[in-house]
């Protein structure tokens, strides 16, 4: 009778020692998995948004003990990456790497089903990506102010401004600047970013919405002038031109590219809290840091709640820009 309830007592022991990890394996806890993580990104290999991911994926890699492997779904402003990470398992293995199109873009394409804050639960925020307003050499421009006065003084569309396309945020920033000055700038999308500088040197259109990686050369030569970022802060590398915020209009308003990794609702709180801990240590890296800063991208680490609190009223901003300024696309 004793050996009877000692091996009853031994079996109680061992089976509750197993169910945290049979609880732990049934939810998909991912810190005692050593399956790949495919990091989705939503865009081609070759971009800024590529480049973070690489240099972000790596150093993540190393901290969770997991291979990060970069899988590009290119299309649809990255929306074909985010399908991809809502149709799989809850599980970590998919990581998408989300930005402000993935909020934006719901919101001028009805055809697109994606809700961010309820299909998604935000990692962490990775970094910020300034967006600068800038025009030719010859331009007779110094300041936000200086264009704003010549728009009110030319009328409607007497000045036009590029864009890599309709619904982008250098569109948004570009409508925000119109709304808020009350004038009218003519937008001019073009199919992507590749050919804007070279216009814009040239003269062919009156100013154009960069990002700063892209101005950055050719601010460097002297062949633009940037009139504005569109950051919290002044950014390093041009610490003489203002912020939006600190504009006659704008005061306190920010509109800046951002990139996050997210994973998918449902996914256990345990999995989103560790990888959550992860980015923060690899954010620190002072090599990372360095090597994003020098492709012009601010280093910008929130964690998730924190990153979610910022997006929100950011998604309200957007949401007022789409709708005062009719902004849709398909």
């Amino acid at each position: 009778m004793q050996r009877r309830q000692l091996l009853s007592q031994a079996g109680a022991i061992t089976a509750g020692a197993l169910a945290p990890a049979l609880v732990a394996r049934a939810q998909g806890d991912s810190s005692n998995n050593s399956k790949p993580i495919s990091l989705i990104v939503g865009y081609s290999a070759g971009g800024s948004a590529d480049l973070v991911a690489r240099i972000v994926g790596a150093e993540l890699g190393k901290r969770l003990a997991r291979t990060v492997i970069i899988e590009n779904v290119a299309g649809a402003s990255g929306m074909l990456a985010a399908q991809r990470v809502l149709g799989g398992p809850t599980d970590g293995s998919l990581l998408y790497m989300g930005g402000t199109d993935t909020v934006v873009v719901p919101m001028v394409n009805a055809k697109v089903k994606l809700d961010w804050e309820n299909d998604l639960v935000p990692v962490g925020r990775m970094s910020t990506v300034p967006m600068v307003f800038a025009v030719p050499k010859a331009a007779p421009y110094t300041s936000l102010t200086d264009l704003v006065t010549a728009l009110r003084k030319g009328g409607k569309d007497s000045i036009n401004f590029a864009t890599p396309g309709i619904g982008t945020m250098q569109h948004l920033y570009g409508a925000l600047i119109n709304k808020q000055a009350q004038v009218s700038m003519l937008h001019v999308p073009y199919r992507g970013g590749t050919h804007i500088t070279n216009d814009l040197v040239g003269g062919q259109v009156n100013s154009a919405m960069l990002v700063l990686s892209t101005a950055m050369p050719f601010l460097k030569d002297g062949k633009i002038k940037a009139l504005s970022v569109s950051d919290t802060v002044r950014v390093p590398q041009l610490p003489d031109v203002k912020r939006i915020g600190e504009e006659d209009g704008f005061t306190g308003m920010a509109l800046p590219l951002w990139q996050g990794l997210f994973l998918k609702a449902g996914t256990p709180t345990a999995t989103v809290s560790a990888y959550d801990k992860a980015l923060k240590e690899t954010l620190a890296q002072p090599e990372l840091r360095q090597k994003l800063l020098d492709a012009g991208i601010t280093v910008a680490p929130m964690a998730g709640p924190e990153f979610k609190a910022f997006i929100k009223p950011q998604a309200a901003l957007y949401r007022d820009i789409v709708t005062s300024s009719k902004i849709t696309m398909e």
